[in-house]
């Protein structure tokens, strides 16, 4: 095999982890994700009598009141955490979670702060 050869195949082969990496990324967050949407499934006669539905999005669990969004919810793989991102806040606007339980207790804590401020 000559050197061109070898380039190319070094390349190849690089590339193709390099997507098997991105389909694991991918995996590990659709993972996390559904993990956090079944535990709030837990609780879905009571997000029904508020109006909140969830739903993915691009890659995010999206919760909104109504048709409001209320907060995407992402998961970073790298990091092991979720990022709650909020749409409608007066103050802080991103939460930080350890795992999908912590989420969705702050998702809980964060949807009672905006009944309070209503």
């Amino acid at each position: 095999m000559g050197k061109f050869l070898e380039g190319w195949e070094r390349a190849r082969a690089a590339a193709e982890e390099r997507e098997a990496e991105k389909h694991r990324r991918a995996d590990r967050m659709a993972t996390a994700l559904k993990q956090l949407s079944d535990a709030l499934a837990e609780d879905a006669d009571e997000l029904a009598r508020r109006n909140i539905t969830m739903r993915m999005e691009h890659g995010a669990l999206v919760l909104r009141r109504m048709v409001e969004p209320l907060a995407g919810v992402t998961f970073d793989p790298d990091s092991g955490r979720f990022k709650v991102h909020k749409y409608v806040s007066g103050g802080d606007t991103e939460i930080d979670a350890q795992g999908f339980e912590e989420c969705a207790l702050k998702l809980g804590e964060f949807a009672y702060s905006l009944k309070v401020a209503e």
